[in-house]
């Protein structure tokens, strides 16, 4: 429609909809259907022997995290294109999104990505060699909660992450995923951009959550952001 018809993007198609609400909805309606898909598959734990439930669980989580990077590059380049905001308030506002080049860095330096739409702010942060960390102050509200860590998974080399609530490390992993590249692997882009899931976390006001990355080879592990939801969400 938009690149051989020519039409505007405030063409209204057959359901009323003008054709950028429809780039915006269809985006995040389909990284909402992926995630049903975890969710889904969750319900079979204990009918699948352990080995196959948990490998097909890693996949369908990073195909989910996929989405929603592929829903944010997509909606924020056509914001960007067309002027026109989302009528929902979606695409550029996210909630409990904390940019990681906003956070407090100790060793971290701040890195444009290229092209600006394959990280949440068009930037990452990256580790040059030692141990770097990005810290954020909760200011929710007391409650159970769910962590979302969006960094850049590159394949050569095994960075390592750690994740404290104070003094407290709630989860660590190494950045060894075998991931489908048609790109280089030391870019930081949307094909590298990984999605690590840390559910049912306590938070309470003033609590500080600090990400520690090491660097291996040529993985500085990057971050994008960090997204803290309520449990359940």
């Amino acid at each position: 429609m938009l690149f051989f018809h020519h039409v505007p993007y405030t063409y209204k198609l057959h359901d009323g909809k003008t054709v950028i609400q429809y780039l915006y909805d269809s985006h995040y309606s389909g990284a909402d259907a992926v995630a049903q898909y975890v969710r889904q598959w969750k319900s079979l734990n204990g009918l699948v022997d352990e080995a196959r439930y948990n490998e097909v669980l890693a996949q369908l989580e990073y195909q989910a995290g996929q989405a929603i990077v592929w829903r944010d590059a997509v909606t924020n380049w056509f914001h960007k294109a067309s002027g026109i905001g989302d009528a929902k308030g979606r695409v550029g506002h996210y909630p409990g999104r904390y940019e990681a080049e906003a956070m407090q860095l100790a060793g971290y330096t701040v890195r444009d990505v290229t092209p600006w739409e394959d990280a949440s702010g068009g930037k990452a942060v990256a580790c040059a060699s030692g141990t770097c960390s990005a810290a954020v102050k909760f200011d929710g509200a007391a409650g159970w909660y769910r962590l979302n860590v969006q960094y850049f998974d590159q394949t050569n080399g095994a960075a390592h992450f750690k994740v404290w609530i104070g003094k407290q490390l709630v989860d660590e992993w190494w950045g060894d995923m075998h991931l489908p590249l048609s790109r280089p692997p030391e870019k930081l882009d949307s094909t590298t951009s990984t999605r690590r899931v840390i559910g049912e976390i306590a938070l309470r006001p003033g609590d500080e959550i600090r990400i520690e990355g090491t660097p291996d080879g040529g993985d500085w592990a990057a971050l994008d952001y960090v997204e803290i939801l309520a449990a359940g969400k």
